[in-house]
């Protein structure tokens, strides 16, 4: 079971679960909705500003547990702060059971434009809010399930109308609560006696926790409440989870600045310890309150301090990706420096580590860049082993190269800049380039698109004495297909050290160290930083051998050769993008049609998510089909690849090829002929 449980709302002791996985999905393929931009091709239809007006919500709300009802009111503002009119709007709510929405603007009711239930709800307003003018949307809402029995706690996130973008926002919130009477009441704000309810400033999303039979204890950390609610048995571990949470708080101030929100509510997740998950802002679940004395200690000060760094990232820096490696890989960074400053050790991050350095052995595809569709069919713990423990890894490997305060600068000004907004590798990169200087293309690309991995290995060393002074000379080999710049730690016997690092261009680097005492001892990574696969699978050294025998195949004039390296690699997982794009064209030149399009096959699925390698491959695909008489199928990858890259160009000289979109508007016309 992996220690990470995704997101999820529970409702008649978890007999009804929502993934927090499906709004992702859901805010990515409703069809004709134009995302993060200002522009769209009809001047009344739905669109979505690059940077939505924050909202006001005023919800007053009664929940009966018991009778599995929730029924209330809200009313949404906001000033349209973009500069064209907004015409229609979509509220999404994650309801269950029989559900009623009710809408109206200014009084008036709202065209709906979806079926009822549907998610979105699309809807068009009476009257259309221009630039700077104010809109209160008036909604009535309410939701009936079975009851299931006496309810002793239910956990609730979207369980609100709220306006729908496509992606997650900032917004304030009034929030009255009218709960069945027993039930202790949790949320994502602070009660604020004078106006009865709960208020929340800036925040991802309002969550609730109702308990009954549960006991509640709290301190402060400053300006910050803190509550941790408890089952009975879990009192031990509450009051440790409460001064831990204290203490992290009062860290992660001092480290980044600031902490950013008022308040934080700790609720009991499953009864098994098994990690924890971000409810919503300020509301996090710890798994096992119960069994505490199951973990060690260490387990529980670093899983307050883990769930805690989402307040950071995730819940006030947005995540503009999926799936959420970086927040997960910075949000790890936070919570190892609270780890290594206390003392604790280093075993809970080398843990996250091995799961993906497992999975890579395992044989898995820890690509971590992927579509919707491709994470839908993959068949292993992608969450464990890429999103934590590849997403750590990358940026722990980041903060090697970099050095640490260099990579602490980038830290604080993205936690600066991209406060309430979304931010995303392409952000991140930009970021770690300005603070840097350097162009860091090579790092991601290789973490983050592919599926190499790191190996660096000690091959030779010596030392010898010239006059009083002694000279040590290092060779470090290259064993994976990641290459980078690894450190390189040589300790003297006089307890003097030196770190070089390794040359990324290089298979084997020659590092030399002048001291004045004999060298002990040599280290590739002493701080641990780098998921290190020392020695290679079996499986990924023969898979790399077969990719240099792909590389190395002359485009022209081998077609023997490329179809016996082809029968060699046609059943390996090899997945490297050059290799496929060499065999396929010398495949072609050779006239072996049939294994030169599915070779072109394999670098269209090696592509993942790169649309200018996905457009050649089924250009070229579409030219073989011609050359095979298969007019109707070659059209089919014309028109495919026009859906792709909008501007590119590749030459083949050796065919007077020029491919680019006009060359595949030709091909629509006339077919492609060999020369």
């Amino acid at each position: 079971m992996p220690v990470f449980e995704k997101e999820q709302i529970m409702l008649k002791r978890g007999v009804v679960h929502l993934l927090c996985a499906a709004a992702m999905v859901a805010a990515t393929v409703i069809a004709g909705f134009v995302e993060g931009t200002d522009i769209d091709t009809s001047a009344t239809g739905y669109w979505v500003p690059k940077n939505p007006p924050r909202a006001q919500y005023k919800i007053d709300c009664t929940i009966n547990p018991t009778k599995g009802l929730l029924h209330g009111t809200e009313v949404i503002h906001f000033r349209n702060t973009v500069s064209r009119p907004i015409y229609r709007l979509a509220i999404k709510w994650f309801s269950l059971g029989e559900q009623h929405l009710e809408i109206k603007s200014g009084g008036k009711p709202v065209s709906s434009l979806t079926n009822n239930g549907a998610y979105p709800t699309v809807f068009e307003l009476p009257e259309a809010v221009g630039p700077g003018k104010e809109i209160n949307l008036e909604i009535k809402f309410s939701v009936s399930m079975p009851a299931g029995g006496n309810e002793d706690k239910l956990a609730l996130t979207n369980w609100y109308p709220r306006l729908w973008w496509g992606f997650e926002t900032h917004d304030d919130y009034d929030v009255k609560l009218q709960v069945t009477n027993g039930y202790t009441i949790a949320t994502s704000g602070l009660f604020n006696k004078k106006k009865g309810c709960y208020r929340a400033k800036a925040v991802r999303s309002f969550g609730l926790f109702i308990s009954k039979g549960f006991k509640t204890i709290e301190t402060n950390a400053a300006d910050v409440l803190i509550r941790c609610v408890f089952p009975p048995k879990g009192e031990k571990c509450a009051r440790l989870l409460l001064s831990t949470a204290a203490d992290v708080i009062k860290f992660y101030r001092e480290r980044f600045g600031f902490y950013p929100y008022s308040s934080l509510t700790i609720i009991p997740g499953m009864d098994r310890p098994a990690g924890g998950y971000p409810v919503a802002t300020s509301v996090v679940a710890i798994h096992g309150m119960e069994q505490m004395d199951s973990k060690p200690k260490l387990h529980w000060q670093w899983i307050t301090a883990h769930e805690i760094g989402h307040q950071y990232w995730w819940e006030y820096v947005i995540e503009k990706d999926n799936p959420g490696w970086l927040r997960i890989g910075l949000g790890i960074y936070a919570d190892r420096e609270y780890v290594l400053a206390k003392g604790l050790g280093p075993k809970k991050h080398q843990e996250l580590m091995a799961r993906y350095i497992e999975g890579v052995r395992e044989g898995f595809d820890t690509t971590v860049n992927r579509s919707e569709e491709e994470l839908s069919k993959i068949d292993f713990d992608f969450n464990n082993v890429v999103t934590h423990g590849k997403g750590y890894s990358v940026i722990s490997a980041l903060d090697c190269i970099l050095g640490e305060e260099v990579f602490y600068k980038i830290y604080r000004r993205c936690l600066k800049k991209f406060g309430g907004r979304r931010m995303g590798l392409h952000e991140f990169q930009a970021v770690c380039e300005e603070e840097t200087g350097q162009e860091l293309g090579w790092f991601f690309d290789q973490w983050i698109n592919s599926n190499r991995y790191l190996s660096y290995q000690i091959s030779s060393r010596n030392c010898i004495k010239k006059g009083s002074r002694y000279f040590s000379e290092v060779e470090v080999q290259c064993l994976g297909n990641l290459k980078m710049p690894v450190p390189v730690t040589a300790y003297f016997e006089d307890k003097t050290f030196q770190r070089k690092f390794t040359e990324r261009l290089l298979d084997v680097s020659v590092l030399q160290f002048e001291s004045e005492s004999p060298l002990k001892e040599v280290k590739i990574d002493p701080d641990g930083k780098l998921a290190l696969i020392v020695p290679p699978p079996q499986s990924l050294i023969e898979e790399e051998e077969l990719t240099k025998k792909m590389r190395a195949v002359p485009y022209t004039g081998a077609g023997k050769k490329a179809l016996n390296i082809f029968e060699e690699v046609r059943d390996s997982s090899v997945s490297d993008v050059e290799a496929w794009f060499k065999l396929g064209l010398a495949l072609y030149d050779g006239k072996y049609y049939s294994e030169a399009l599915e070779a072109f096959g394999r670098l269209q699925v090696a592509a993942t998510r790169n649309t200018i390698v996905d457009f050649v491959a089924l250009v070229w695909q579409g030219h073989i089909l011609d050359v095979s008489g298969r007019r109707k199928e070659a059209l089919d990858k014309y028109k495919e690849a026009l859906k792709k890259a909008k501007r590119f160009e590749m030459r083949h000289d050796q065919y007077g090829i020029k491919i680019n979109r006009q060359w595949v508007e030709e091909r629509l016309k006339k077919r492609f002929e060999r020369k």
